[in-house]
């Protein structure tokens, strides 16, 4: 959709200018070390945000999630292709131009960014399972050509119609705010675009799973459990079920966290295999329980005496296990 000029545009931009303003009170659970999220990061990978902006605080409450933005990660995609853009990704981006998310945002639209630009923010790697090389390729090209493409207008302003105040949005009312008229246009949500370019390769992010269903309607004829001699096999729903696809329009950035077909992938500044909590340098000496819940040395003493009896002191049930009250 071509945007129009004049009092259109600015009303457009003024939005925009309030959606986008930085949220006062973010914090940062973790530190980000950016260097071992490039090492740990592979293309394909979607890359959730906790977003900092008043418009992440709307997305998040909608959705009902901490995360209210997604990313692609296309590593060196956009570099390998050589020519002008090549070049002009090395000039703006220098050393990160090998290691680019793709994303679409409400100030620039899809648009490429270095992984630096949510060093300070909460993130999480999303890896979808066993994708296929050829599909790998096609998902990245897909979202790669919408690259210049504008941000949903429609969205923006459903977002804005929510905005004030966000907390009294009845719950039936709040993934309203996420459709655009049951189109699918060429301006585009962060998350929208993402699963539009995996359901290219029926690759399934939450798609409806009817088990043991036919196309036609009818159930399917093929049992759930086999019988093989003494041996019994089990016919999981996905493998017997029918996979209807979901509306990309309505895929939140919540959706990849919860899919099963996509692996939850943590990274730290610290090798996992040399984590020790026990060389820790906690701030306080120990976590010192109140002293009214601390059991009393003698009754501690009961408790083992009465846990592991001596042979020559035999346990008396009636007077030891329970206790008059």
């Amino acid at each position: 959709m071509r945007h129009r000029r004049g009092p259109y545009r600015l009303l457009i931009n003024l939005m925009i200018k309030l959606l986008v303003k930085e949220h006062r009170g973010y914090t940062q659970r973790f530190p980000n070390d950016v260097e071992k999220l490039r090492q740990t990061l592979r293309p394909g990978d979607v890359v959730l945000v906790e977003g900092s902006q008043r418009v992440s605080e709307v997305i998040k409450y909608l959705t009902q999630s901490c995360w209210s933005h997604a990313a692609l990660y296309v590593g060196d995609a956009l570099v390998k292709r050589g020519g002008a853009e090549a070049d002009r990704y090395k000039q703006k981006f220098s050393r990160e131009a090998s290691a680019l998310l793709v994303e679409s945002t409400l100030e620039d639209g899809v648009s490429a960014s270095p992984l630096s630009k949510y060093a300070h923010h909460n993130i999480r790697i999303c890896r979808p399972i066993n994708l296929r090389p050829g599909d790998l390729n096609t998902v990245l090209s897909s979202v790669i050509s919408q690259i210049g493409a504008p941000y949903g207008v429609e969205h923006i302003i459903d977002l804005l119609r929510y905005f004030f105040p966000v907390r009294l949005i009845p719950k039936r009312l709040r993934y309203t705010a996420l459709k655009h008229g049951g189109r699918v246009s060429k301006e585009v949500v962060c998350s929208s675009q993402i699963a539009m370019a995996f359901q290219k390769v029926r690759y399934p992010v939450s798609p409806v799973i009817s088990a043991n269903g036919l196309a036609d309607g009818r159930p399917a004829r093929l049992p759930g459990w086999l019988v093989f001699g003494r041996r019994r096999t089990r016919y999981s729903v996905f493998e017997t079920g029918l996979f209807t696809p979901c509306d990309p329009m309505l895929v939140t950035p919540r959706d990849f966290d919860l899919s099963p077909y996509f692996e939850v992938v943590k990274f730290s500044g610290h090798d996992k295999r040399d984590f020790d909590y026990k060389k820790i340098k906690w701030a306080v000496a120990a976590a010192a329980l109140p002293p009214a819940a601390l059991p009393e040395p003698e009754a501690v003493a009961a408790a083992a005496a009465v846990a592991h009896p001596s042979e020559d002191q035999p346990l008396a049930p009636s007077r030891v296990a329970y206790p008059a009250r």
